[in-house]
């Protein structure tokens, strides 16, 4: 009669598999959106701050550099000067978005391969699920056989 047992052991197997893989799933979902409200904080709130910064301090040193009696002209120094801000300026803006980009994608693989753990728990549970339903079934044709050689049912 260990076939019942395993017919048990069986379904369990297959509802522990389905829980965990609703676990993941739940935890995917959250670093998804977690991963969704990074991005758009950034392009939200983030970037336009530091392009503000930026323009704050180009406009901090325009100033400046207008202070000192220079002249601002294509080709002299203090216009050079303003050219090599603005050229670090977009270098640093175009950093930022990459990293932004770089970290978008780093979330989404670790959410994916949360995805991923669920998918290899709700199969690890139908594995085993078909294994205790294989020895249920020999467990059946185990006790059919003694049952027909000894003319009675054995259990």
């Amino acid at each position: 009669m260990s076939f019942i047992g395993n017919i048990a052991a069986a379904q369990t197997a297959k509802a522990i598999g389905n829980y965990n893989k609703r676990v993941y799933d739940e935890q995917y979902k959250y670093e998804t959106a977690k991963a969704e409200a990074k991005a758009k904080f950034y392009d939200k709130v983030e970037r336009p701050k530091l392009i503000d910064d930026q323009e704050f301090l180009y406009d901090d040193f325009f100033v400046n550099a207008l202070r000192t009696g220079a002249e601002f002209r294509p080709g002299e120094t203090t216009w050079l000067v303003a050219l090599r801000n603005k050229q670090k300026m977009a270098l640093d803006l175009s950093m930022a978005d990459y990293n932004k980009e770089t970290q978008r994608i780093d979330d989404m693989n670790v959410a994916l391969m949360t995805k991923a753990r669920g998918e290899g728990e709700r199969y690890k549970g139908l594995m085993t699920a078909q294994a205790e339903y294989m020895k249920a079934g020999a467990s059946l044709l185990t006790m059919g056989y003694r049952s027909y050689d000894a003319g009675r049912l054995v259990l």
